[in-house]
């Protein structure tokens, strides 16, 4: 009797699925857990596993196997197609996890549009949809093939908007003028593509707005795509200067300022052309060339405000746009204010203390006052015929090039100078200059450094010490990258 029992198909059911099921589901669990502790994507597909195909499973064995109920029945259908239509879930997304989401985005996988991996999961969808209906509800496909021909007119006319999108969508997909990255400009707006769907393109402005386009206009309108059919970008600046600026000057200055604004390519080298003659100035178009289009405001920027320094240095001259008269006979009064002005800052300085002012008057003439913006040099290592530079405003930073490997030696502020080493060594600069923040200096001649120093021997032993102290600082900066292997 207990053998006949124990050889009965629905008890050996029911113990299989006693142990099978709570085995599985711990598992399962387990695998969960490892899984989201490594933040991987699969973790989804198991708990699709977990919370649908196995409770289905199981539930569905336990009725056709263990209780004996015909798999015809209604109830007994309906759970049949849930457990086919959780199956059917759990393979789209583990082949879509698999495939697409942990590829790299150099592989085949990363390149094939997320509109075309949408199609696909549609398209089998209604391909399992058709599977589930033929096999478990014994559905003719013959008659709902011609029933959706009928309606397909029907449903075709009230969808029209959303249809032409989907199309629109494919024609986009399978023309590629973007993907996912580019920076895209539609009429006035410039926006970068962050995702491309069945119905519209969402791009992302600088303000940092949402920007949604649905497929038909996008195939309809003409737009510009800042990064095909190749990455780098010319962006075009104009630039306005006076008449008295020689226009081989201003260029010559103006490839300067390019070259030295981060992120502008050396190679092809900026472009600087005479492009009008206004009624106040002559116009010229700087075109820079730049490998991340992304980067162009602060590119901008940093260039147009290098423009005014470089100006200002240079003796170049951006006019108003309005008739601008200019008295000759002021030019002695100013000249005399700076003078003035430069005079008391030097006498404010404790270094120049020591001077006599009758000294520090006889060397006026021979100081120039320049500015230089946040960022610029003002030395380069290598450089020659290098002046004395007294910094009256803002702060530098004193470094070099050694073996490959950029040691930075000291920051300087107001009341200090520098460049005194190539001057007096009539050596190379043996190191980099650049500014901090905003910049003013007093540049002094060496005629005229010779006789400050001739007439103040204290403060040229001063200066001696200062320089045998930076001397000591580069030569340490030159033994670091030997010591550090």
């Amino acid at each position: 009797m207990i053998e006949a029992i124990l050889q009965d198909p629905w008890l050996l059911w029911c113990i299989g699925l006693m142990v099978f099921f709570p085995l599985s589901m711990v598992g399962l669990n387990e695998g969960i857990v490892k899984l989201q502790r490594q933040r991987k994507a699969l973790a989804n597909t198991f708990k699709i596993i977990r919370n649908w195909v196995m409770p289905t499973l199981v539930l569905f064995l336990f009725i056709t196997q263990v209780m004996g109920l015909n798999p015809d029945l209604t109830p007994i259908r309906l759970i049949q197609t849930l457990l086919l239509l959780a199956t059917m879930n759990m393979g789209l997304s583990f082949v879509n996890i698999t495939l697409f989401v942990e590829a790299g985005s150099n592989t085949w996988q990363g390149q094939v549009p997320k509109l075309l991996r949408d199609l696909v999961r549609f398209f089998l969808i209604l391909v399992g949809t058709a599977l589930v209906l033929s096999l478990v509800w014994k559905t003719d496909l013959g008659g709902l093939i011609t029933a959706l021909g009928v309606s397909s007119i029907v449903i075709g006319l009230a969808l029209q908007d959303t249809l032409g999108n989907l199309f629109s969508g494919i024609a986009l997909l399978f023309g590629r003028p973007f993907k996912v990255g580019d920076w895209l400009q539609l009429d006035d707006t410039i926006g970068k593509v962050i995702e491309v769907n069945w119905r519209a393109v969402h791009l992302i402005t600088r303000e940092q707005e949402m920007l949604i386009i649905p497929n038909s206009v996008l195939a309809k309108e003409s737009f510009k795509n800042y990064n095909q059919p190749i990455k780098m970008h010319v962006e075009p600046v104009d630039v306005g200067f006076s008449y008295d600026d020689p226009p081989n000057k201003v260029k010559r200055v103006m490839m300067e300022v390019a070259l030295a604004t981060k992120g502008v390519l050396e190679k092809p080298s900026p472009v600087i052309q005479t492009i009008n003659y206004n009624d106040s100035s002559i116009d010229y178009r700087v075109r820079l060339f730049l490998a991340d289009y992304s980067k162009v405001p602060q590119i901008r920027d940093e260039f147009m405000t290098r423009v005014w320094y470089a100006a200002n240095r240079y003796g170049l001259n951006i006019p108003f746009p309005i008739r601008t008269v200019f008295h000759q006979q002021m030019e002695p009064a100013n000249r005399e204010m700076e003078q003035t002005r430069v005079l008391e800052e030097l006498r404010s300085l404790p270094a120049f203390a020591m001077v006599e002012p009758d000294t520090l008057s006889d060397l006026l003439p021979d100081l120039t006052i320049q500015n230089f913006g946040k960022g610029e040099t003002i030395i380069h290592q290598g450089d020659l015929s290098v002046k004395l530079h007294l910094i009256l405003r803002g702060q530098v930073k004193v470094y070099m090039k050694n073996q490959g490997y950029e040691a930075e030696i000291d920051h300087f502020e107001r009341g200090d100078f520098f460049g005194t080493l190539t001057l007096l060594s009539n050596e190379p600069s043996p190191n980099t200059v650049t500014a901090l923040d905003d910049l003013e200096v007093v540049i002094f001649e060496t005629e005229a450094l010779h006789i400050m120093l001739a007439r103040t021997p204290r403060l040229a032993q001063e200066m001696g010490a200062v320089i045998e102290a930076r001397r000591s600082a580069i030569e340490l900066a030159r033994q670091a990258p030997s010591q550090a292997r």
